[in-house]
Protein backbone atom coordinates (compact mmCIF):
# COMPACT_ATOMS: atom_id res chain seq x y z
CA UNK A 1 0.00 0.00 0.00
CA UNK A 2 1.56 3.27 -0.91
CA UNK A 3 0.54 6.76 -0.27
CA UNK A 4 0.22 9.28 -3.46
CA UNK A 5 0.91 12.89 -1.81
CA UNK A 6 -0.86 16.11 -3.00
CA UNK A 7 1.71 17.92 -5.49
CA UNK A 8 2.36 21.10 -4.31
CA UNK A 9 5.73 23.29 -4.74
CA UNK A 10 6.13 23.26 -0.25
CA UNK A 11 5.48 19.51 -0.19
CA UNK A 12 8.18 18.98 -2.52
CA UNK A 13 10.68 20.88 -1.50
CA UNK A 14 10.24 19.92 1.98
CA UNK A 15 11.02 16.16 1.08
CA UNK A 16 13.87 16.91 -0.92
CA UNK A 17 15.49 19.17 2.20
CA UNK A 18 14.89 16.50 4.35
CA UNK A 19 16.29 14.01 2.37
CA UNK A 20 12.98 11.86 2.35
CA UNK A 21 11.18 10.92 -0.66
CA UNK A 22 7.53 10.36 -1.44
CA UNK A 23 5.61 7.04 -2.79
CA UNK A 24 4.34 9.31 -5.61
CA UNK A 25 2.36 12.11 -6.17
CA UNK A 26 -0.65 13.34 -7.66
CA UNK A 27 -2.16 16.15 -9.77
CA UNK A 28 -5.70 16.97 -10.84
CA UNK A 29 -6.16 18.48 -13.96
CA UNK A 30 -7.86 21.65 -12.93
CA UNK A 31 -5.11 22.33 -10.85
CA UNK A 32 -2.59 22.70 -13.64
CA UNK A 33 -0.72 26.02 -14.44
CA UNK A 34 2.71 26.42 -15.62
CA UNK A 35 4.25 25.84 -12.08
CA UNK A 36 2.50 22.65 -11.72
CA UNK A 37 3.59 21.17 -14.65
CA UNK A 38 7.30 22.06 -13.67
CA UNK A 39 7.00 20.21 -10.27
CA UNK A 40 5.33 17.26 -12.31
CA UNK A 41 8.42 17.36 -14.78
CA UNK A 42 10.47 16.95 -11.55
CA UNK A 43 8.38 14.11 -9.53
CA UNK A 44 9.28 12.19 -13.52
CA UNK A 45 12.59 13.22 -13.49
CA UNK A 46 13.03 11.65 -10.03
CA UNK A 47 11.68 8.56 -11.59
CA UNK A 48 8.36 8.52 -8.84
CA UNK A 49 4.72 7.57 -10.13
CA UNK A 50 2.43 10.61 -10.82
CA UNK A 51 -1.13 10.62 -10.87
CA UNK A 52 -3.13 12.61 -13.22
CA UNK A 53 -6.14 12.85 -11.60
CA UNK A 54 -10.00 13.96 -13.43
CA UNK A 55 -10.37 17.33 -11.61
CA UNK A 56 -13.76 15.40 -11.04
CA UNK A 57 -14.03 17.04 -7.84
CA UNK A 58 -14.80 20.71 -9.06
CA UNK A 59 -17.76 19.20 -10.53
CA UNK A 60 -18.99 17.32 -7.86
CA UNK A 61 -19.34 20.40 -5.62
CA UNK A 62 -21.40 22.43 -8.72
CA UNK A 63 -23.81 19.71 -8.84
CA UNK A 64 -24.56 18.95 -5.12
CA UNK A 65 -24.82 22.78 -4.58
CA UNK A 66 -27.65 22.74 -7.07
CA UNK A 67 -29.81 20.45 -4.88
CA UNK A 68 -28.85 21.01 -1.27
CA UNK A 69 -31.63 22.40 -0.41
CA UNK A 70 -33.89 19.63 -1.16
CA UNK A 71 -31.64 16.97 0.38
CA UNK A 72 -31.48 18.60 3.48
CA UNK A 73 -35.27 18.45 3.49
CA UNK A 74 -34.98 14.79 2.76
CA UNK A 75 -32.56 14.31 5.97
CA UNK A 76 -34.27 16.40 7.59
CA UNK A 77 -37.74 14.16 7.53
CA UNK A 78 -35.45 11.10 7.96
CA UNK A 79 -34.18 12.14 11.05
CA UNK A 80 -37.64 13.03 13.02
CA UNK A 81 -38.84 9.28 11.56
CA UNK A 82 -35.35 8.20 13.52
CA UNK A 83 -36.22 10.09 16.26
CA UNK A 84 -40.24 8.32 16.33
CA UNK A 85 -38.92 4.52 15.88
CA UNK A 86 -35.28 4.57 16.90
CA UNK A 87 -33.77 3.38 14.37
CA UNK A 88 -32.02 4.27 11.14
CA UNK A 89 -35.38 4.27 9.19
CA UNK A 90 -35.80 1.57 6.18
CA UNK A 91 -38.07 -0.57 4.56
CA UNK A 92 -41.62 0.19 5.61
CA UNK A 93 -40.18 2.81 8.16
CA UNK A 94 -40.15 5.06 5.26
CA UNK A 95 -43.13 6.72 3.82
CA UNK A 96 -44.02 5.95 0.31
CA UNK A 97 -44.37 9.44 -0.17
CA UNK A 98 -40.99 10.42 1.46
CA UNK A 99 -39.30 7.16 -0.50
CA UNK A 100 -40.81 8.89 -4.02
CA UNK A 101 -39.76 12.30 -3.15
CA UNK A 102 -36.12 10.90 -2.37
CA UNK A 103 -36.25 8.98 -5.29
CA UNK A 104 -37.05 11.68 -7.45
CA UNK A 105 -34.05 13.89 -6.04
CA UNK A 106 -31.77 10.85 -6.79
CA UNK A 107 -32.81 10.86 -10.17
CA UNK A 108 -32.25 14.26 -10.80
CA UNK A 109 -28.82 14.42 -9.36
CA UNK A 110 -27.87 11.36 -11.23
CA UNK A 111 -29.34 12.96 -14.38
CA UNK A 112 -27.23 15.92 -13.81
CA UNK A 113 -23.51 14.29 -12.52
CA UNK A 114 -24.20 12.27 -16.10
CA UNK A 115 -24.89 15.75 -18.32
CA UNK A 116 -21.88 17.34 -16.84
CA UNK A 117 -19.33 14.14 -17.53
CA UNK A 118 -21.52 14.04 -21.01
CA UNK A 119 -20.31 17.70 -21.70
CA UNK A 120 -16.81 17.65 -20.79
CA UNK A 121 -14.48 18.52 -23.85
CA UNK A 122 -13.24 14.48 -24.02
CA UNK A 123 -9.82 15.53 -25.89
CA UNK A 124 -9.43 18.72 -23.86
CA UNK A 125 -9.35 16.66 -20.64
CA UNK A 126 -6.90 13.93 -21.79
CA UNK A 127 -4.71 16.70 -23.68
CA UNK A 128 -4.44 18.16 -20.08
CA UNK A 129 -3.96 15.02 -18.29
CA UNK A 130 -0.77 14.08 -20.82
CA UNK A 131 0.68 17.39 -20.61
CA UNK A 132 1.65 16.08 -16.81
CA UNK A 133 3.48 13.50 -18.60
CA UNK A 134 1.43 10.91 -15.62
CA UNK A 135 2.44 7.03 -15.28
CA UNK A 136 -0.96 7.04 -13.83
CA UNK A 137 -4.02 8.15 -15.52
CA UNK A 138 -7.66 8.95 -13.63
CA UNK A 139 -10.08 8.39 -16.74
CA UNK A 140 -13.35 10.62 -17.22
CA UNK A 141 -16.03 9.05 -14.94
CA UNK A 142 -20.12 9.22 -14.19
CA UNK A 143 -19.84 10.77 -10.69
CA UNK A 144 -23.92 10.06 -9.85
CA UNK A 145 -22.90 7.98 -6.65
CA UNK A 146 -20.43 10.30 -5.60
CA UNK A 147 -23.16 13.36 -5.48
CA UNK A 148 -25.28 10.73 -3.32
CA UNK A 149 -23.30 9.95 -0.68
CA UNK A 150 -21.93 13.68 -0.46
CA UNK A 151 -25.84 14.84 -0.40
CA UNK A 152 -26.88 11.83 2.06
CA UNK A 153 -29.43 10.43 -0.16
CA UNK A 154 -28.69 7.03 1.32
CA UNK A 155 -30.24 3.59 -0.85
CA UNK A 156 -32.47 2.73 2.46
CA UNK A 157 -34.31 5.74 1.54
CA UNK A 158 -34.84 5.64 -2.05
CA UNK A 159 -34.87 2.00 -2.17
CA UNK A 160 -32.85 2.11 -5.29
CA UNK A 161 -32.40 -1.43 -6.71
CA UNK A 162 -28.72 -2.59 -7.49
CA UNK A 163 -29.16 -2.29 -10.79
CA UNK A 164 -29.70 1.61 -10.81
CA UNK A 165 -25.85 1.77 -9.33
CA UNK A 166 -25.20 -1.00 -12.04
CA UNK A 167 -26.08 1.33 -14.51
CA UNK A 168 -23.84 4.13 -13.20
CA UNK A 169 -21.03 1.90 -12.73
CA UNK A 170 -21.35 0.97 -16.96
CA UNK A 171 -21.15 5.07 -17.87
CA UNK A 172 -18.14 5.38 -16.04
CA UNK A 173 -16.88 2.46 -17.61
CA UNK A 174 -17.49 3.72 -20.75
CA UNK A 175 -15.81 6.66 -20.20
CA UNK A 176 -12.88 4.92 -19.21
CA UNK A 177 -12.93 3.31 -22.14
CA UNK A 178 -13.03 5.84 -24.14
CA UNK A 179 -9.47 6.97 -22.67
CA UNK A 180 -8.12 3.14 -22.67
CA UNK A 181 -8.77 2.45 -26.46
CA UNK A 182 -6.86 6.07 -27.40
CA UNK A 183 -3.37 5.76 -28.76
CA UNK A 184 -2.05 8.87 -26.98
CA UNK A 185 -1.86 6.85 -23.42
CA UNK A 186 -0.34 3.72 -24.79
CA UNK A 187 2.33 3.25 -21.93
CA UNK A 188 0.23 4.31 -18.68
CA UNK A 189 -2.12 2.89 -16.40
CA UNK A 190 -5.51 3.77 -16.87
CA UNK A 191 -7.73 3.63 -13.74
CA UNK A 192 -11.62 3.53 -13.99
CA UNK A 193 -14.03 5.74 -11.37
CA UNK A 194 -16.28 3.16 -9.79
CA UNK A 195 -18.79 4.24 -7.16
CA UNK A 196 -20.86 2.43 -4.60
CA UNK A 197 -22.80 2.89 -1.67
CA UNK A 198 -22.51 -0.44 0.07
CA UNK A 199 -21.55 -3.98 -0.46
CA UNK A 200 -24.21 -4.96 -2.87
CA UNK A 201 -23.86 -1.91 -5.37
CA UNK A 202 -19.66 -2.54 -5.38
CA UNK A 203 -20.08 -6.30 -5.59
CA UNK A 204 -22.00 -4.86 -9.07
CA UNK A 205 -19.90 -2.89 -9.92
CA UNK A 206 -16.62 -4.86 -9.96
CA UNK A 207 -18.57 -7.35 -11.68
CA UNK A 208 -18.99 -4.96 -14.33
CA UNK A 209 -15.54 -3.80 -14.27
CA UNK A 210 -13.62 -6.85 -14.25
CA UNK A 211 -16.20 -8.49 -16.78
CA UNK A 212 -15.39 -5.39 -19.33
CA UNK A 213 -11.59 -6.19 -18.72
CA UNK A 214 -10.63 -3.44 -16.66
CA UNK A 215 -7.53 -4.09 -14.83
CA UNK A 216 -6.82 -1.02 -12.58
CA UNK A 217 -9.85 0.78 -10.87
CA UNK A 218 -10.52 4.31 -8.75
CA UNK A 219 -12.45 4.32 -6.13
CA UNK A 220 -14.51 7.71 -4.99
CA UNK A 221 -13.89 7.47 -1.46
CA UNK A 222 -13.57 11.68 -0.52
CA UNK A 223 -17.89 11.67 -0.89
CA UNK A 224 -17.82 9.55 2.39
CA UNK A 225 -14.37 9.86 4.05
CA UNK A 226 -15.36 12.49 6.35
CA UNK A 227 -19.30 11.94 6.33
CA UNK A 228 -20.26 12.22 10.54
CA UNK A 229 -23.26 10.35 10.55
CA UNK A 230 -23.55 6.70 11.44
CA UNK A 231 -26.00 3.82 11.09
CA UNK A 232 -26.89 0.54 13.14
CA UNK A 233 -27.46 -2.08 10.20
CA UNK A 234 -25.96 -2.96 7.19
CA UNK A 235 -26.49 -5.18 4.20
CA UNK A 236 -24.66 -8.34 2.50
CA UNK A 237 -26.40 -9.95 -0.29
CA UNK A 238 -30.15 -10.46 1.12
CA UNK A 239 -29.23 -10.21 4.63
CA UNK A 240 -29.92 -7.04 6.43
CA UNK A 241 -27.62 -7.07 9.87
CA UNK A 242 -28.04 -5.18 12.74
CA UNK A 243 -25.94 -3.37 14.69
CA UNK A 244 -25.62 -3.52 18.32
CA UNK A 245 -24.24 -0.37 18.46
CA UNK A 246 -24.65 2.60 15.66
CA UNK A 247 -21.57 3.24 14.24
CA UNK A 248 -19.62 5.79 12.00
CA UNK A 249 -20.66 5.02 8.26
CA UNK A 250 -17.86 5.89 6.80
CA UNK A 251 -16.40 2.68 8.97
CA UNK A 252 -19.01 0.45 7.74
CA UNK A 253 -19.43 2.06 3.84
CA UNK A 254 -15.50 1.70 3.26
CA UNK A 255 -15.65 -2.13 4.45
CA UNK A 256 -18.54 -2.92 2.77
CA UNK A 257 -17.35 -1.23 -0.88
CA UNK A 258 -13.52 -2.31 -0.71
CA UNK A 259 -15.26 -5.88 -0.07
CA UNK A 260 -18.07 -6.17 -2.81
CA UNK A 261 -15.45 -4.74 -5.21
CA UNK A 262 -12.77 -7.43 -4.46
CA UNK A 263 -15.72 -10.30 -4.06
CA UNK A 264 -17.51 -8.36 -7.62
CA UNK A 265 -14.25 -8.88 -9.73
CA UNK A 266 -14.05 -12.44 -8.27
CA UNK A 267 -17.45 -13.35 -9.23
CA UNK A 268 -16.15 -12.23 -12.85
CA UNK A 269 -13.34 -14.48 -12.60
CA UNK A 270 -9.99 -12.43 -11.00
CA UNK A 271 -9.00 -9.76 -9.13
CA UNK A 272 -7.83 -6.09 -9.82
CA UNK A 273 -4.35 -5.31 -11.02
CA UNK A 274 -4.86 -2.13 -9.23
CA UNK A 275 -6.95 -0.36 -6.75
CA UNK A 276 -6.24 3.46 -5.82
CA UNK A 277 -8.59 5.47 -3.33
CA UNK A 278 -9.37 9.36 -4.07
CA UNK A 279 -9.76 11.13 -1.36
CA UNK A 280 -8.66 7.79 1.48
CA UNK A 281 -6.37 9.61 4.04
CA UNK A 282 -7.60 9.20 7.75
CA UNK A 283 -5.17 7.10 9.22
CA UNK A 284 -7.69 4.55 10.86
CA UNK A 285 -9.39 4.35 7.65
CA UNK A 286 -6.77 2.67 5.91
CA UNK A 287 -6.03 -0.64 7.27
CA UNK A 288 -9.70 -1.39 6.31
CA UNK A 289 -8.88 -0.96 2.55
CA UNK A 290 -5.88 -3.11 3.10
CA UNK A 291 -7.60 -5.84 4.76
CA UNK A 292 -10.28 -5.57 2.23
CA UNK A 293 -8.53 -6.52 -0.76
CA UNK A 294 -8.02 -9.42 -2.89
CA UNK A 295 -3.67 -9.94 -1.54
CA UNK A 296 -3.03 -9.89 -5.38
CA UNK A 297 -4.35 -6.19 -5.92
CA UNK A 298 -2.01 -3.49 -5.46
CA UNK A 299 -3.59 -0.72 -3.32
CA UNK A 300 -2.70 3.04 -3.05
CA UNK A 301 -4.52 6.35 -1.49
CA UNK A 302 -4.54 9.92 -1.45
CA UNK A 303 -6.12 12.82 0.06
CA UNK A 304 -5.81 16.02 0.81
CA UNK A 305 -6.91 15.58 5.05
CA UNK A 306 -3.11 15.82 5.91
CA UNK A 307 -2.96 19.83 4.36
CA UNK A 308 -6.46 20.31 5.84
CA UNK A 309 -5.57 18.78 9.13
CA UNK A 310 -2.39 20.83 9.52
CA UNK A 311 -3.61 23.79 8.64
CA UNK A 312 -7.49 24.05 9.43
CA UNK A 313 -7.27 21.98 12.84
CA UNK A 314 -3.72 21.97 13.66
CA UNK A 315 -2.99 18.65 13.87
CA UNK A 316 -0.21 16.07 13.33
CA UNK A 317 -0.89 12.61 12.45
CA UNK A 318 0.76 10.71 16.10
CA UNK A 319 4.04 7.90 14.37
CA UNK A 320 3.79 6.36 17.52
CA UNK A 321 -0.09 6.14 18.20
CA UNK A 322 -1.15 4.54 14.76
CA UNK A 323 -0.90 7.78 12.92
CA UNK A 324 -4.14 9.10 15.70
CA UNK A 325 -4.76 12.86 15.10
CA UNK A 326 -3.70 15.02 18.34
CA UNK A 327 -4.18 18.98 17.75
CA UNK A 328 -1.33 21.35 18.85
CA UNK A 329 -3.46 22.05 22.23
CA UNK A 330 -3.46 18.47 23.24
CA UNK A 331 -0.05 17.95 22.47
CA UNK A 332 0.75 20.86 24.90
CA UNK A 333 -1.25 19.69 27.03
CA UNK A 334 0.48 16.52 27.24
CA UNK A 335 3.82 18.36 27.48
CA UNK A 336 2.59 20.07 30.18
CA UNK A 337 1.52 17.20 32.13
CA UNK A 338 5.30 16.01 31.63
CA UNK A 339 4.33 13.97 28.64
CA UNK A 340 6.79 14.27 25.43
CA UNK A 341 5.92 14.84 21.50
CA UNK A 342 7.89 11.89 19.28
CA UNK A 343 10.23 14.02 16.76
CA UNK A 344 10.64 11.02 14.18
CA UNK A 345 9.62 12.46 10.93
CA UNK A 346 12.71 14.12 8.97
CA UNK A 347 10.80 17.26 9.41
CA UNK A 348 9.74 17.39 12.84
CA UNK A 349 13.37 16.84 13.77
CA UNK A 350 14.82 18.82 11.07
CA UNK A 351 12.41 21.50 12.14
CA UNK A 352 13.29 20.81 16.13
CA UNK A 353 17.30 21.34 14.93
CA UNK A 354 16.64 24.43 13.81
CA UNK A 355 14.34 26.43 16.10
CA UNK A 356 14.07 24.59 19.10
CA UNK A 357 12.25 22.32 21.42
CA UNK A 358 12.60 23.16 25.50
CA UNK A 359 9.57 21.31 27.02
CA UNK A 360 11.22 21.85 30.44
CA UNK A 361 11.23 25.70 29.79
CA UNK A 362 7.83 25.63 28.34
CA UNK A 363 6.67 23.19 31.83
CA UNK A 364 8.22 26.12 33.63
CA UNK A 365 6.64 29.28 32.56
CA UNK A 366 3.19 27.43 32.35
CA UNK A 367 3.65 26.41 36.34
CA UNK A 368 4.93 30.23 37.10
CA UNK A 369 2.10 31.44 35.51
CA UNK A 370 -0.67 29.65 37.46
CA UNK A 371 -0.95 26.87 34.85
CA UNK A 372 -3.62 28.36 32.46
CA UNK A 373 -5.50 27.03 30.20
CA UNK A 374 -3.68 25.51 27.03
CA UNK A 375 -6.03 27.06 24.16
CA UNK A 376 -5.72 28.85 21.21
CA UNK A 377 -5.45 32.58 22.45
CA UNK A 378 -2.71 30.73 24.62
CA UNK A 379 -0.31 29.23 22.01
CA UNK A 380 -0.98 32.39 19.97
CA UNK A 381 0.25 34.99 22.09
CA UNK A 382 4.30 35.13 22.31
CA UNK A 383 5.43 33.69 25.54
CA UNK A 384 8.68 31.67 26.92
CA UNK A 385 6.38 28.71 26.58
CA UNK A 386 5.45 29.87 22.50
CA UNK A 387 9.03 30.52 22.26
CA UNK A 388 10.04 26.43 23.65
CA UNK A 389 7.13 25.20 21.87
CA UNK A 390 7.75 26.62 18.25
CA UNK A 391 6.06 23.76 16.16
CA UNK A 392 3.13 23.64 18.25
CA UNK A 393 2.49 28.05 18.73
CA UNK A 394 1.17 30.35 15.92
CA UNK A 395 2.99 32.82 18.01
CA UNK A 396 5.81 33.91 15.86
CA UNK A 397 5.09 35.24 12.54
CA UNK A 398 8.23 34.77 10.96
CA UNK A 399 8.16 30.83 11.97
CA UNK A 400 4.77 30.15 11.97
CA UNK A 401 4.29 29.63 8.12
CA UNK A 402 7.56 27.21 8.19
CA UNK A 403 5.92 25.45 11.34
CA UNK A 404 2.66 24.95 9.34
CA UNK A 405 4.48 23.37 6.33
CA UNK A 406 6.50 21.25 8.97
CA UNK A 407 3.16 19.80 10.14
CA UNK A 408 1.91 19.30 6.07
CA UNK A 409 5.13 17.89 5.11
CA UNK A 410 5.11 15.52 8.86
CA UNK A 411 1.18 14.87 8.27
CA UNK A 412 2.15 13.45 4.62
CA UNK A 413 5.13 11.16 6.20
CA UNK A 414 3.17 9.78 8.80
CA UNK A 415 0.46 8.25 6.82
CA UNK A 416 3.29 7.05 3.66
CA UNK A 417 5.20 5.43 7.04
CA UNK A 418 1.59 3.50 7.54
CA UNK A 419 0.68 2.68 4.09
CA UNK A 420 3.47 1.38 3.57
CA UNK A 421 3.30 -0.89 6.25
CA UNK A 422 0.33 -2.06 4.88
CA UNK A 423 2.20 -3.52 1.60
CA UNK A 424 2.46 -6.85 0.13
CA UNK A 425 3.24 -9.69 0.48
CA UNK A 426 2.05 -9.40 4.26
CA UNK A 427 -0.85 -6.58 3.61
CA UNK A 428 -3.60 -8.33 5.88
CA UNK A 429 -1.89 -9.58 8.54
CA UNK A 430 -0.27 -5.67 9.31
CA UNK A 431 -3.30 -4.54 8.48
CA UNK A 432 -5.29 -7.00 11.20
CA UNK A 433 -2.50 -6.30 13.37
CA UNK A 434 -3.55 -2.48 13.33
CA UNK A 435 -7.00 -2.81 13.85
CA UNK A 436 -6.54 -5.63 16.48
CA UNK A 437 -4.13 -2.37 18.38
CA UNK A 438 -6.85 -0.01 18.07
CA UNK A 439 -9.41 -2.49 19.31
CA UNK A 440 -7.33 -3.17 22.76
CA UNK A 441 -7.45 0.93 23.38
CA UNK A 442 -9.88 2.33 24.64
CA UNK A 443 -13.45 2.24 23.69
CA UNK A 444 -14.10 5.21 21.13
CA UNK A 445 -16.10 6.17 17.91
CA UNK A 446 -12.79 4.55 15.65
CA UNK A 447 -12.36 1.46 17.60
CA UNK A 448 -16.75 0.98 17.24
CA UNK A 449 -16.70 1.79 13.36
CA UNK A 450 -13.42 -0.79 13.15
CA UNK A 451 -14.99 -2.78 15.25
CA UNK A 452 -17.68 -3.29 12.30
CA UNK A 453 -15.31 -3.24 9.61
CA UNK A 454 -13.56 -5.99 10.66
CA UNK A 455 -16.70 -8.05 11.33
CA UNK A 456 -17.26 -6.98 7.61
CA UNK A 457 -14.69 -8.32 5.99
CA UNK A 458 -14.24 -11.31 8.46
CA UNK A 459 -17.77 -12.56 7.15
CA UNK A 460 -17.72 -15.76 5.02
CA UNK A 461 -17.91 -15.10 1.42
CA UNK A 462 -21.46 -15.01 -0.35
Amino acid sequence: MRFISNLRRDTLKAFAEAGAEAHGYLLSSHRITPAALQDAAEVRAMGLPLFADNGTIELIGEVTAGFGHEAALVRDEVKEIRRTVGRIPRGRDVPDALRDRASALADSVTDAAEAQSEMRDHDALLAAQLSMDPTDLIANEDFGTACLMALGIEREITRWSVDRYRTLARRSIRLWRRVAEDPAVAGRLIYAVLGAVDYNTARAAGQEAMGAGVRNVALSVASFASDPTATDFYVMGTASLKLARPAPRRYVRLAQVVRGLSDGARDAGGAFDRLHCLGLGAPPLLPVAALGLAPETELTTDATSPIHAAVKDRVLYDPEARGDRATTIEIVERIMAGGDWPFVSPFASKFREEFGYRPEDARRWWSDNGEPPVDNTLLSTPSDLTEALPLFAEADPDIQPIARETRIAHNHWVIGMLAAQRSQPDRHKAASEIIEGWLAGPSTVTARGLAVAKEILSRPAL
